[in-house]
């Protein structure tokens, strides 16, 4: 049995800077993560980067992004608070205490870029590796911690709460109050209890639901199924975030193809090359947010009898502009038979279905195709 003030479940970025904060505030925190590599998350398959301040920013221009972005569906309070307080944190936190290695420029300041559903350029980066960058940081800050306890290889399977795990079957009738939670050993096959104070779930999405998704395996539903359990009040829970891109090739593999991409200048094209985002979307074009995005790559697949789209980089950046800001993602394209910087030719003219076979692009792919 494990003995703690704060139980963290789950060590992305969520629940590495809650058991952070708290550890610094001088409380003794457990956290517990299903993986072997405490690394492992959602944040560190993270590519493009994090919103931090433009040049002209102000919180109420992030605001009015962030509301954009949400379809006027948001917390307004929420993202005025987000928008006010994050950059700050961002600085205080990431850049100064866990001394994230973040792209600069020849001046040495933070280099900004430009993403989709932004109206100026206000995202920080570790070239396309920026959630591997801030986890990796995270992470070793927390393992030196002397208040942090990380429990690896433990799968947390059910909160403990008075109502739904007493003998005495009328405490269901109680408000809820959660204790901590059972803990499974991955290694040793036994059930250990995880008392606490106070319980934070920092599980992530639900992606893997889907056949196609950029989430990683664990991204399987475990926090929200615990706390409806425990009959926590849940919201918002139709509004899965996914991405949108993915490298495409039949029978290959499905990596994420970074936001970056285009707010760097990249085009969707269809497979005659001619840009179709203006027709979904005057005002943002091929900077639109993730939804509107998906949405049009899906009507563009369907009414056009589809298997695919494209999205066009090299008519807008050089190949060591690309290789530069994108190097992972070049280096796994060629890894798979695809050099991005031959769109070129499929650009110029029409796609016949020689190249196409051996197409040198990447797939615009949404997780609302297969619902």
């Amino acid at each position: 049995m494990y003995q703690t003030d704060v139980l963290v479940i789950g060590s992305g970025i969520a629940g590495g800077i809650t058991a952070l904060q708290l550890a610094d505030a001088g409380l003794e925190v457990l956290l517990v993560t299903r993986s072997k590599d405490p690394t492992e998350s959602n944040t560190y398959y993270a590519q493009g980067g994090i919103i931090y301040k433009g040049k002209s920013d102000s919180p109420e221009l992030l605001t009015k992004d962030i509301i954009l972005a949400g379809a006027n569906l948001n917390n307004e309070k929420s993202a005025y608070i987000l928008a006010k307080e994050g950059p700050k944190l961002i600085e205080d936190i990431l850049i100064k205490r866990l001394n994230t290695s973040f792209d600069r420029d020849e001046n040495g300041q933070l280099s900004l870029s430009l993403e989709g559903g932004h109206s100026i350029s206000r995202i920080i980066h570790s070239t396309d590796a920026t959630g591997k960058a801030i986890e990796i940081s995270l992470i070793n800050v927390l393992k030196k911690h002397p208040n942090v306890k990380i429990l690896q290889n433990h799968t947390a399977i059910d909160l403990l709460t008075m109502s739904h795990h007493s003998k005495d079957k009328k405490k269901v009738y109680l408000e809820e109050e959660c204790c901590g939670a059972y803990i499974f050993d991955n290694e040793t096959k036994k059930v250990l209890h995880a008392i606490a104070k106070r319980t934070v779930l920092a599980t992530g999405g639900i992606g893997q639901i889907f056949l196609r998704t950029t989430n990683p395996k664990g991204a399987r539903g475990d926090g929200l199924a615990m706390a409806s359990r425990a009959r926590t009040r849940i919201i918002n829970a139709e509004y899965i975030q996914f991405h949108p891109k993915t490298f495409y090739k039949e029978y290959g593999p499905l990596f994420l193809i970074s936001e970056a991409v285009r707010g760097s200048g990249g085009r969707l094209v269809n497979k005659n090359g001619e840009t179709f985002m203006e027709k979904y979307s005057p005002e943002w074009k091929d900077l639109a947010p993730r939804d509107i995005v998906a949405r049009s790559i899906l009507n563009e697949m369907l009414t056009k009898s589809l298997s695919n789209v494209y999205i066009n980089i090299c008519s807008y950046l050089s190949k060591n502009k690309i290789k530069k800001l994108f190097p992972n993602i070049y280096r796994k394209c060629l890894e798979n038979g695809v050099d991005v910087n031959q769109i070129r030719a499929l650009v110029a003219a029409p796609a016949g279905n020689n190249a196409l076979s051996i197409s040198s692009l990447m797939k615009e792919h949404s997780s609302t195709m297969i619902t």
